[in-house]
């Protein structure tokens, strides 16, 4: 939670500006997709553009400080401007997914950049906002509403999926609240996030300069320290590094 970051008012005000940017982000790149497969809704509504007040939803902002799970505003789109029955929006849903795994990717390209350059206070709080944007990205990855993956799943899943997910819908932020629970107490989110931290330092150790064969194995040792092995195996913890 973003509350275990207000011992580090740095580290905290670098992640929640981060992580605000996603939220915007995030809009802007489903505002992108659904443009160019043919729906120009979200662009028209101003969601292609950089106006934190239309794109910020405040509870959403409200929860990410708090919870560090937020959501920005929906972004509005036209079914029947898309192709392929429901192929062509569920692109878009997926896309903004694909942004906060961006988000996340970026973040620690920058925090391995200033750990080379021996600003730990930097890396720190780079590593902290990748963190919350794998959060953003894998809790997404669930298909229910109105999360990207429920949305993707009602616009082109199969009718028994549909089904399911308007059931769940029902009992509106209770249904959602039990959902993430579960994955959370089960390890679900831990390991999925685990999996694309550990793809992404990967790929980022493989640039000359920035991590040490030595630096990398530290760093996911660290990172399987976050995995509780008394019957919590991957469930989310943010603790400081």
């Amino acid at each position: 939670m973003f509350l275990d970051l207000y011992s580090q008012p740095a580290v905290l005000i670098i992640a929640a500006i981060v992580m605000i940017m996603a939220l915007i982000f995030h809009n802007i790149v489903q505002a992108f997709v659904a443009e160019r497969l043919g729906d120009r809704s979200p662009r028209l509504a101003g969601f292609g553009a950089f106006e934190p007040q239309r794109q910020l939803d405040p509870f959403g902002v409200l929860f990410l400080l708090i919870l560090g799970f937020g959501w920005p505003r929906a972004v509005p789109v036209n079914p029947r401007n898309y192709r392929g029955r429901g192929r062509g929006e569920a692109w878009v849903w997926l896309a903004g997914i694909g942004s906060y795994l961006a988000v996340a990717f970026v973040s620690l390209l920058v925090a391995a950049i200033f750990r080379s350059f021996g600003s730990p206070a930097l890396y720190v709080s780079f590593e902290a906002a990748a963190r919350y944007a794998l959060l953003h990205a894998v809790i997404n990855l669930v298909p229910i509403l109105p999360l990207d993956m429920g949305r993707a799943a009602l616009a082109w899943g199969h009718p028994d999926v549909r089904r399911v997910i308007m059931q769940v819908a029902q009992f509106g932020i209770l249904g959602f609240m039990v959902f993430f629970f579960v994955l959370n107490a089960t390890g679900v989110i831990g390991r999925v996030m685990f999996f694309f931290d550990r793809l992404f330092s990967g790929i980022i150790g493989l640039i000359p300069g920035l991590y040490s064969t030595r630096q990398r194995a530290d760093r996911l040792r660290r990172r399987l320290a976050h995995v509780d092995d008394h019957g919590h195996h991957g469930r989310v913890r943010l603790e400081r590094l």
